[in-house]
């Protein structure tokens, strides 16, 4: 005769819960295993998914107040507490009564085996999610350091690391889910060696761009914030990802660039200018006197010395041509600016103080005109 198990005795020895035709219908064998362990399994599932919500609220609750992210919202606990780690927390919970219930029931046979890969797989993939919540805790804290170093370079590592580190997180989770649920990853990986050929092939122009992705992280021929004009495409880079670099164009919209083409291609990297050069040649009309253009070009020129953005030394205000409509004056200096609104808001301010001068002197500026003349030819 067949030992009973604990559970067993339990329910139907020890206890008088069930009357003698229900404990044999408790006891007959449906789809491998007796009922009673269906019907309290069924049980254990219905009530973790109904105490997960109350998990849920509870370290919700907790996390809300912690005093570390109060007193120390700076720190790797703080922001890795401020991340949705309840969620998984709760779900990580509710899996361990699961293998508590499968370990009272005493599952036998294959069933137990599916069990347990499956709450091994489930626990698995929430402990994984919780790994990269911590991830994303220390990239913040490193991001937090790296902005208060004089160095651009660190700033541009964080984000290439955080992502890295990411999706290293991803594929080994991937796995060992797999490996959780019973399938044997070497073996996978072994086969997966015979179409390594072809998927090296079909992802050759990924790994171009991810090795472009480090020679742009390395070599630094451009960073986040930088104006860069690239072929016809000019803009402000705002992300150096792992494929492409993202440029936002001055008329707002966002170019994605793929890196295997910004490592070969020239850039002309227009925001590491130590300053920026503005050149204008202004027309007058031939009607202007030789002493109002000198005494013109000298205002002008005092005036453009003594901005404080402007490079004094490179100052040129000088008549330098005979156009064919106008006399030309050619205005020339360098801007100690970084940014492209800055100077265009100099460049503005300028050039309307020009032409508040030439107005105050009474200088005209010059346009296209072209004289006809005629004869009229009296025939007698």
């Amino acid at each position: 005769m067949k030992e009973l198990s604990s559970m067993e005795k339990f329910l139907f020895e020890e206890s008088h819960w069930f009357n003698p035709e229900v404990v044999e219908v408790l006891k007959s064998t449906t789809f491998v295993m007796p009922n009673w362990k269906w019907a309290f399994l069924a049980l254990a599932i219905a009530v973790g998914l109904l105490i997960r919500p109350v998990l849920h609220l509870i370290l919700k609750s907790l996390k809300k107040h912690n005093p570390i992210t109060k007193k120390y919202p700076n720190t790797f606990w703080a922001y890795f507490l401020r991340t949705e780690t309840d969620r998984p927390m709760a779900w990580i919970l509710v899996i361990l009564l699961w293998f508590a219930a499968g370990d009272a029931a005493e599952l036998t046979g294959k069933f137990a085996t599916y069990y347990e890969h499956f709450m091994r797989g489930l626990i698995a993939i929430f402990i994984i999610r919780l790994v990269y919540y911590l991830v994303d805790a220390a990239c913040s804290v490193m991001a937090d350091y790296t902005s208060k170093t004089s160095s651009t370079f660190d700033d541009q590592l964080v984000p290439f690391a955080s992502k890295a580190l990411k999706i290293l997180v991803v594929v080994m989770g991937f796995l060992i889910v797999l490996q959780s649920f019973g399938l044997n990853v070497m073996s996978l990986l072994a086969g997966l060696g015979l179409g390594g050929l072809a998927l090296a092939l079909a992802a050759q122009d990924t790994a171009a761009n991810l090795f472009g992705s480090i020679t742009i992280l390395f070599d630094r021929p451009f960073q986040v914030g930088d104006w860069v004009k690239i072929k016809d495409m000019e803009g402000t880079v705002e992300e150096i990802g792992f494929r492409s670099t993202r440029v936002r164009t001055f008329y707002n919209s966002l170019i994605t660039i793929p890196n295997a083409m910004m490592a070969k291609e020239t850039v002309d990297n227009m925001g590491v200018r130590p300053a920026r050069r503005v050149r204008q040649v202004l027309g007058l009309v031939y009607e202007t006197a030789p002493e109002t253009i000198e005494a013109f070009c000298d205002r002008v020129r005092y005036y453009i010395r003594s901005d404080e953005k402007v490079i004094a030394d490179t100052v040129t205000v000088h008549f330098n041509n005979y156009n064919a409509s106008s006399l030309d004056v050619l205005v020339n200096f360098h801007l100690k600016v970084y940014t492209g609104p800055e100077e265009l808001e100099h460049q503005q301010r300028i050039f309307i103080e020009i032409l508040k001068i030439a107005a105050d002197m009474k200088v005209s500026f010059a346009y296209p005109t072209q004289t006809v003349y005629s004869q009229v030819t009296t025939v007698k």
